[in-house]
């Protein structure tokens, strides 16, 4: 497949089959991310990969305890989300290690924010390679963001102490074929700004 023919084809993942995932592939989709641009090449991420399922169900408990805090409507879709982890095969959490934005703490504003958001940046791009790639090979995934809400907690059970996480990925074979919304067209996205239009006549 081309990389156009892989960007169309991946879809969110929810539903996985049983079937684990080899060591080589998860080495493989991780590797992709190894590559994606970064802030000054700090290279500021950290995947931690939970096989392990006693882990896990210390994990799933967390998450459902945590989730009688919140309102019913974010409490709804906080446990879709512990549906998703519980079912799926492999779990890959991804930490921010701030390795950019501590070099350039001492000074100060708005420096140290700009370099917290190229970080954020940077691992989002590892990311979204990692998804492409997993679409490659026939694995489905999920981008979760809602136990984030928990995120402290997490870190306390991982025993991670100075890194943020700030994404939870579901990987597994799938067992739904996913949906493919609608995408707005170019012309309501883009914008073209002609050079022709800053020359003063």
């Amino acid at each position: 497949m081309s990389v156009q023919q892989i960007i169309k084809k991946r879809r969110t993942i929810r539903i996985y089959k049983k079937k684990l995932i080899s060591k080589n592939l998860i080495k493989k989709i991780i590797e992709s991310g190894r590559w994606a641009p970064s802030p000054h090449n700090s290279q500021p991420w950290l995947f931690v990969v939970i096989r392990n399922n006693k882990l896990k169900e210390k994990l799933l408990k967390l998450l459902n305890r945590s989730s009688k805090e919140f309102l019913v409507g974010v409490r709804v879709l906080f446990k879709n989300t512990i549906q998703i982890i519980e079912k799926a095969p492999l779990i890959i959490l991804v930490y921010n290690t701030k390795s950019f934005s501590q070099k350039v703490k001492k000074l100060g504003e708005p420096y140290f924010s700009n370099a917290y958001i190229s970080e954020i940046q940077g691992i989002s791009s590892a990311i979204q390679n990692m998804y492409l790639m997993a679409t490659s090979l026939g694995i489905g995934m999920a981008w979760l963001t809602f136990p984030l809400l928990v995120k402290e907690k997490i870190n306390r059970l991982l025993k991670i102490k100075k890194y943020e996480l700030v994404a939870i990925l579901t990987l597994g074979y799938p067992a739904e074929r996913g949906k493919r919304l609608k995408r707005k067209s170019l012309s309501e996205i883009v914008k073209f700004i002609e050079e022709e239009s800053y020359i003063k006549k």
